[in-house]
Order: C-alpha cells, then sequence, then structure tokens
C-alpha cells in the first residue's frame, strides 16, 4: 500500500481504483532511448454495463480478462515515462458486449494522459523570453 501511495503522489494520479506493485518501475530501452516505464492495475467493480446501461446486479455484469495499455505520462527527470496500465474488462451477460475499466487519467481510445496533454497546452501558450 506504501508504494501505491508513494508512486500516486509522484505521478499526480487521483484515481483510488489504480493500484502499482512493490517492483512497478522499470528503466529499458525504447527505439533506441532510455526510458521508465511504470507498471500499474486498474480494476473496480461497476455500477452497470457501459454499453446497455444494464444495473449490476446478481453478477451480471462480471470481470473478464485484462486489456494493458501503455500510456504516455509527462518527463519524470531525463527519461520518457510510460504507464503500463493493466485495465480490466468486463462482460455484460445481458447484452453479450465487453467494455473496458476507465480511468479520469485518460480519455477513452487515447494513449496520451490528460496531464500530459495539458502540459502540452500549457508550454505552447507560454510567451518565448528570448523574442
Amino acid at each position: 500500500m506504501h508504494t501505491t501511495h508513494d508512486i500516486k503522489n509522484l505521478l499526480d494520479i487521483q484515481d483510488p481504483n489504480i493500484t502499482f506493485s512493490d517492483a512497478c518501475v522499470e528503466i529499458k530501452q525504447d527505439r533506441g532511448k532510455v526510458c521508465k516505464f511504470i507498471s500499474a492495475t486498474l480494476t473496480y467493480t461497476p455500477t452497470h454495463c457501459a454499453v446497455c446501461g444494464m444495473k449490476n446486479e446478481h453478477f451480471s455484469v462480471i470481470k473478464n480478462g485484462t486489456q494493458t495499455s501503455r500510456i504516455t505520462l509527462p518527463l519524470t527527470g531525463m527519461h520518457r515515462t510510460f504507464l503500463l496500465l493493466k485495465k480490466q474488462r468486463f462482460f455484460c451477460k445481458r447484452c453479450s458486449c465487453t467494455f473496458v475499466a476507465r480511468s479520469s487519467i485518460v480519455d477513452r481510445h487515447c494513449f496520451i494522459s490528460n496531464q500530459t496533454k495539458a502540459r502540452v497546452t500549457m508550454k505552447a501558450t507560454e510567451r518565448n523570453p528570448s523574442r
């Protein structure tokens, strides 16, 4: 639990459904550059089906494996940083559809964190002092 809390504070992640293991940070080469890869898991019990809206009663929505997404985070130190987020998949017995757990750190169908997008926007609007 301490590792999860410390890493969440370091990366400024507010989502309580994301957890980190003790050995979750790995530094390795990616496309010829040194990068940091941080592994995490996103899981929770959904209140309803995201596809048909059926309320999750009597185990009508069940867990159905995971899907890993590589999410770009802002730089930490000198290295590019990626979050390898293992998202819980769910299956609805009523509509026979699957859906994936969602988090506020990244938009649906996107692999760039909202924090990274905000930082890029801030940098783009800053005045260049050399002008």
